[in-house]
């Protein structure tokens, strides 16, 4: 049996999550990364795209996404001091061209007045 140990709405940090289990030796399957990147509007909708694991596996896939999420595989910052202060922060698993894009469609989806011309 298999079940979800995470949820991302950005299905490229899915994969690379799912990359990363893989390499630690787990068995994931990542599900609804092509509905979401076909349809980027559904991600929240459905649920995000979801890491599948086998139930014993589960202990083991959650660790590595707590020390994922802590920073703990990230590269070393290149002295530079703001790069410090955001390997504090908490991680956000939506990314700025996630954002830009919910920003531009609820823009566009806004209907805007035009002028009829007089026959």
């Amino acid at each position: 049996m298999h079940v979800i140990v995470a949820r991302y709405t950005d299905p490229l940090e899915a994969q690379i999550a799912s990359g990363l289990l893989q390499a630690e030796g787990i068995d994931v399957h990542v599900g609804d990364a092509h509905t979401a990147l076909a349809n980027w509007e559904w991600r929240l909708a459905i649920g995000g795209v979801k890491l599948h694991v086998p139930g014993d596996q589960l202990a083991h896939a959650q660790d590595v996404i707590r020390r994922l999420d802590a920073g703990e595989f990230a590269l070393a910052p290149d002295d530079d001091p703001e790069a410090a202060d955001d390997a504090d922060a908490t991680p956000d698993r939506e990314s700025p061209s996630s954002r830009l894009a919910w920003i531009a469609w609820a823009l566009l989806a806004i209907p805007l007045p035009w002028r009829r011309r007089r026959r």
